[in-house]
This record gives structure tokens, C-alpha cells and sequence, in this order.
């Protein structure tokens, strides 16, 4: 195979997209917005179209993170688009060119056996690549991730792509050590969800490491005995939740842990913490 920047004889140009051989052809195309678009033409009988996975496509096509990893976009022998729509959109929503594996002529009714396969998640990725916790570490990354897009209650309808949490790792390896103390706290405090905990100390620990290690120390073991302190009030409510099995979004727990960050970093005594579904995010102080 060899990377072209056009359709080449083996497909017999654009129009037809059939391999010369009996048997289907491969090709590496790159794969212009005006390629994509003119290919897209040709999907005329496909499943309907997810616009998060198209945005998500997209963000690593613009950014330069989009490998060549041998999925291919694949083409029947009548050349209608088999597979990879969601690519081919997202390289005209990307405005960019970017290489792709080809095949064309292959059985139209295979069709139905692509895509069949269990999907590699982020933390299946990052175990991969030997780190530990792997699950955790991309469950907190997810999070962290949207934070910094500014969606502080996670309400966003996409998640950021395995390669938008491999470069936030790469940015911030710090959030090894965030995991870590979420399993700290997780093993002697377990109504707190370690992915809100590991989240909540990479965003607290930014704007103190010292006090942080405090914090999470006390979150997890509760050992402070004054009447009205804001870990108190934290646990409390968590607990209570947890025991009653009130549903609860994520979002609400790592407001309670600001809240009482924040009631601590003030010296305020908190007996209750309130925090509604349709309450908005409190910023840490």
C-alpha cells in the first residue's frame, strides 16, 4: 500500500471506487473535506448519524491527534459507503485532510457484521499503555477534563475523546496522585464516589496543596470532633444519601465537597450543606 493524496487505478477514480481485482482493494487515501463530502454522497443506507461522535471526531482531527490505526472506510461493491460516516463528517467538520485506510468492493451485505466488536474505552486505552488504576484514572480525567471546558455540572451530551484524556494526562500528570487519594478516602469513607473525590482533589489542590491534603484526610477518616465543622456537615449529608438511596447526580457531591472547602478555608462552622439539582455550581475558593 502507499499513501496518495487521490483515488488511485486500483479504485478506478472517485466515480467508481471498484478495485481492478476480484477481490476487495485497499488503499491509504488522504481524504480532503471535498473527498468526504463527495464519499458521503454515497451513503445511502447506513445507521442514523450521532453528532457527539462526529464533534468528538472532529476535536482530535483538528487537533493533529487522529491516528492512522487501520480502520478503514469501507465502500461495497456498488460503491455505496459501508462504514465510516461519522469520519467522513467529521473531516468536513474538522475543515482538514487526513489519511485513511480504504477498502472498496467489498459484499454489501457485511454490512451487518462491522462495528460488532467491543468498544476500547479510554480506560481500557490507558491500561494499555501501563497505567494503574486504569478505570478510575479515565473516569476522573473525564471529569476534570469537562471542568476546564467549563461544563462544571458534567451536563454536556459528549465526554472529551481518548486522546483529549491521554494530552490532559500528559498536561496535568498530577491527577496519578488525585487517584491515589480518592482510594484513600474510598476505603475508609465508601458513600463517596471515588471518581467525584479524585476529581474534586485536582481541582482543590490547585488552589491549595497544602490545605488539600488536610481536607481529603479529614473527608476520609472524619476525625474532627468540633461541633458544626463543614466535614461533618459533608459526610453527613453523603451518608444519609447513600443509606437512603436518594438519587443523586454526580455533580451534586463535588458541590458538597466545595461547599465545605470552602466553609473550612473561610473558618465558617456548617451545619447542613444544601445543594439542589437546579442549584447552580459553587466555585472553590
Amino acid at each position: 500500500m502507499r499513501k496518495t493524496s487521490v483515488p488511485t487505478p486500483l479504485f478506478q477514480g472517485t466515480n467508481a471506487l471498484k478495485p481492478v481485482t476480484a477481490i476487495p482493494g485497499v488503499e491509504i487515501i488522504t481524504v480532503t473535506p471535498a473527498t468526504a463530502k463527495e464519499w458521503l454522497a454515497r451513503n445511502t443506507h447506513n445507521r442514523p448519524i450521532r453528532d457527539s461522535k462526529v464533534a468528538d471526531y472532529a476535536r482530535d482531527m483538528a487537533a493533529g491527534n487522529w491516528a492512522l490505526n487501520g480502520e478503514a472506510i469501507k465502500f461495497g461493491t456498488d460503491g455505496v459507503l459501508l462504514d465510516g460516516q461519522h469520519r467522513l463528517h467529521a473531516i468536513v467538520a474538522a475543515g482538514t485532510a487526513v489519511p485513511m485506510l480504504v477498502v472498496a468492493g467489498l459484499a454489501n451485505d457485511t454490512q451487518n457484521t462491522m462495528d460488532a466488536g467491543a468498544k476500547r474505552t479510554t480506560g481500557d486505552a490507558l491500561g494499555l499503555d501501563g497505567h494503574k488504576n486504569a478505570q478510575l484514572l479515565a473516569a476522573v480525567l473525564k471529569r476534570a477534563w469537562l471542568w476546564e471546558q467549563g461544563d462544571h455540572k458534567f451536563a454536556a451530551n459528549y465526554n472529551p475523546t481518548t486522546a483529549e484524556c491521554a494530552a490532559l494526562l500528559r498536561d496535568h500528570p498530577e491527577i496519578h496522585r488525585s487517584v491515589e487519594i480518592a482510594l484513600h478516602v474510598r476505603a475508609t469513607f465508601r458513600a463517596m464516589p471515588p471518581s467525584i473525590t479524585g476529581v474534586g482533589h485536582y481541582i482543590l489542590s490547585n488552589i491549595s496543596q497544602d490545605d488539600a491534603v488536610w481536607f481529603f484526610a479529614r473527608v476520609g477518616d472524619g476525625a474532627v470532633s468540633e461541633p458544626g465543622h463543614p466535614v461533618l456537615a459533608l459526610r453527613t449529608r453523603v451518608t444519609n444519601e447513600a443509606l437512603s438511596g436518594t438519587p443523586v447526580h454526580s455533580y451534586q457531591r463535588l458541590a458538597y465537597l466545595i461547599r465545605a472547602w470552602n466553609a473550612v478555608r473561610e473558618g465558617r462552622t456548617l451545619t447542613r450543606i444544601l445543594q439542589g439539582p437546579k442549584d447552580p455550581m459553587p466555585m472553590p475558593k
